[in-house]
């Protein structure tokens, strides 16, 4: 199991001088957001940029999905060990864990 920046992590629009960059379709809906994971200064960590607010929440919300993936998939596996067969659905979490893991 990997160690990441315990929660909280925020994600906070913020106003921006500049527009998105060039490179950015003009349909991406991108806004500039600040990231900040945990207590900055302490174990914590910050980041800028430009992004489509969906994707700036889901970062916000990445160790709080882990957890409940993690919870889950405990309770999949009691299942799949009384069924005696793997669910799609613990397959798809334990990828998805050991992508957010570094497994992957």
């Amino acid at each position: 199991m990997s160690e990441h920046t315990p929660s909280p992590w925020r994600a906070m629009q913020r106003p921006h001088t500049k527009g998105p960059p060039s490179t950015a379709p003009e349909d991406a809906h991108l806004d500039y957001f600040h990231i900040q994971a945990g207590e900055v200064g302490a174990d914590g960590w910050e980041m800028s940029g430009y992004m489509r607010p969906a994707d700036a929440h889901l970062i916000a919300a990445a160790p709080e999905l882990l957890t409940a993936a993690r919870f889950v998939l405990n309770y999949i596996k009691n299942e799949e060990g009384g069924l005696g067969l793997t669910l799609k659905s613990g397959d798809l979490l334990r990828a998805a864990i050991a992508k957010a893991e570094g497994q992957s």
